[in-house]
């Protein structure tokens, strides 16, 4: 399929009439510090997810409906850490057409004052996510960002956000 010259088509569900478009996604980089040192939250994704198969992420996702996009945020964190977040801080999006899936992704941050408790064994099907979406989840020091294969190019992300908003 040539996704260069792809345009938004229709499909009739229910007798209504729906467009198929490019989709939105949200991304939330997750900062708190353990023992005087940074660390951002990330999950491992499982075999349960389309790409990127045991590749590290922050937590993501897609936009559901009826729900705002900080809605989708803290829900996209708890459905895959078991992290309920309070607030949220919406710092950019991405809507480039080159890049995976062509998707729209609201980004934002939060910076947790204690860090919380996370365990993979609460299995994320349970907490909304699909089946083996998640593989692993862990604290990683923001030092050792580049010791681990990222998804999404959220290395670079992780970075630049800790830099722009002074945690270094």
């Amino acid at each position: 399929m040539n996704l260069t010259n792809m345009k938004n088509f229709p499909i009739i569900k229910d007798n209504k009439e729906y467009w198929i478009a490019r989709n939105v996604a949200v991304a939330c980089f997750v900062f708190t510090s353990i023992d005087g040192e940074w660390h951002v939250l990330a999950n491992k994704r499982g075999d349960g997810t389309p790409d990127y198969q045991r590749y590290w992420n922050c937590p993501c996702g897609y936009l559901d409906y009826n729900e705002t996009i900080e809605q989708a945020v803290i829900r996209e964190v708890f459905e895959e850490t078991g992290i309920k977040l309070l607030s949220t801080k919406f710092f950019g999006f991405n809507d480039a057409p080159t890049d995976d899936h062509q998707n729209i992704t609201f980004k934002y941050y939060s910076i947790l004052k204690e860090p919380q408790f996370i365990n993979i064994n609460n299995k994320t099907e349970s907490r909304g996510g699909e089946s083996n979406e998640v593989k692993d989840i862990k604290w990683i020091p923001i030092r050792k960002i580049l010791n681990y294969e990222w998804a999404f190019r959220h290395d670079e992300i992780i970075l630049n956000l800790f830099k722009t908003i002074g945690l270094s």
